[in-house]
């Protein structure tokens, strides 16, 4: 949770007005969001599979904003068994996100659905690529996790083999960030299961110090943890 106005307490669950016309203006702020500045942070992506092994893959994320876009990285570092890879997302206001893939000396836009480094994560979790899909609806306000949330549903309707047919996000009011999300698949069968987790105050401000995702039908579970320090 960001600082600023204590949060409006609201009922536990109350009715939204027009839910087309707000998930709409829910999802354009997701994806228009821009960060305030260049940052480069390092962590760990900690994979543990369904009988319990656990795997880590050193990572850096780097933020990059110029006048027209801004740009997230995420490079992984060769281990035993992953080797390096680096995802960058180009996010520009009003248009749609660009991928980049570089594995080795191949350089490609990879597919929305590929583990990223072996994880979890895939390009699209790690772009919100599910904020620019055309159907988007508010599903209603309601505590969760001890915060006014809006819930949105985002929907696809040619989601492919092994994507999400609709995802649902709940919105932090106070701070505009998704704080966790489902997603299903093309049976309406939920898939993964998303949430941030720690904030750490550094230098005056709460920055997030872990998130994880997990695949509730292969069992798997991916945390990227962020090594935060004052500069």
């Amino acid at each position: 949770m960001m600082e600023g106005a204590a949060p409006v307490a609201l009922a536990a669950t109350s009715p939204i007005l027009n839910p087309e016309k707000e998930g709409q203006e829910l999802a354009a702020k997701l994806r228009d969001s821009t960060p305030a500045e260049n940052s480069e942070i390092t962590g760990v992506l900690e994979i543990t599979t369904h009988a319990g092994q656990v795997r880590t893959v050193p990572i850096v994320s780097r933020i990059t904003v110029t006048p027209t876009n801004w740009q997230v990285s995420y490079q992984t570092t060769d281990t035993n068994l992953v080797p390096a890879e680096t995802l960058t997302i180009i996010h520009s206001p009003g248009q749609a996100s660009t991928y980049r893939l570089i594995a080795g000396s191949n350089v490609a836009a990879p597919s929305p659905t590929r583990p990223f480094a072996d994880s979890d994560f895939w390009p699209l979790d790690l772009g919100l690529e599910f904020f620019h899909w055309p159907k988007q609806r508010a599903l209603r306000a309601e505590m969760s996790r001890g915060q006014p949330c809006r819930v949105l549903e985002s929907s696809n309707s040619n989601p492919g083999p092994g994507g999400y047919a609709r995802v649902v996000s709940w919105i932090d009011n106070e701070s505009g960030g998704v704080i966790q999300a489902e997603a299903y698949d093309s049976t309406n069968k939920l898939l993964k299961k998303f949430a941030l987790g720690k904030f750490k105050k550094v230098e005056g401000q709460w920055q997030l110090q872990d998130m994880r995702i997990r695949n509730v039908q292969t069992e798997q579970q991916t945390e990227l943890k962020f090594n935060l320090r004052a500069k």
